[in-house]
């Protein structure tokens, strides 16, 4: 089973990422965000963990305190090839160390496969917006983007646990 600890925003953060996801499924008629109900995030780890998340949740429980909450700069936009547009947040310290703190407290249980695209020095942090788009689909939410994007400041004020494909949040914290 794939898992993520990702960190949430406030509900005006998420009011202003929703309506960009909002705008670009309704241009692209890609709605897998909107009709998988996927709250907008960034990923701080994705794993494999086969066993019961119990072990998770409390190691998330015991430790949540090492994560803050946060304002973060959104600066640009993105694309990952060939199908996932997103924000792309100013990579700074305390985003380098939550990713950082969450591989270290979950390399405490066993088993843990962790994806490596979200490994120290090789993650790139982002808050998609569309995902499992087709090359138009893509073209088109650029051109969106191009159209309503503009430089923000987002609160990270929230950590949680997601199972992932489907996306079905398991446990939310705040910080």
């Amino acid at each position: 089973m794939d898992y993520a600890v990702i960190l949430l925003f406030n509900n005006v953060s998420e009011e202003n990422i929703n309506s960009i996801i909002l705008n670009i499924s309704k241009e692209t008629r890609n709605n897998y965000m909107v009709e998988n109900n996927i709250s907008p995030h960034l990923s701080i780890s994705l794993f494999e963990y086969n066993e019961s998340v119990d072990k998770i949740i409390k190691i998330i429980e015991e430790n949540k305190n090492k994560f803050k909450k946060d304002l973060i700069k959104i600066a640009s936009f993105g694309v990952f090839n060939p199908n996932v547009l997103f924000l792309s947040p100013v990579f700074d310290k305390n985003l380098s160390n939550s990713n950082k703190n969450i591989i270290e407290i979950l390399n405490q249980i066993k088993n843990i496969i962790f994806n490596k695209f979200y490994i120290e020095n090789n993650w790139v942090p982002h808050i998609s917006l569309g995902v499992k788009l087709e090359q138009n689909e893509l073209l088109n939410g650029i051109k969106i983007l191009t159209k309503c994007f503009n430089p923000m400041g987002i609160e990270i004020n929230r950590i949680g646990l997601v199972e992932c494909n489907p996306y079905k949040e398991i446990k939310i914290w705040d910080l």
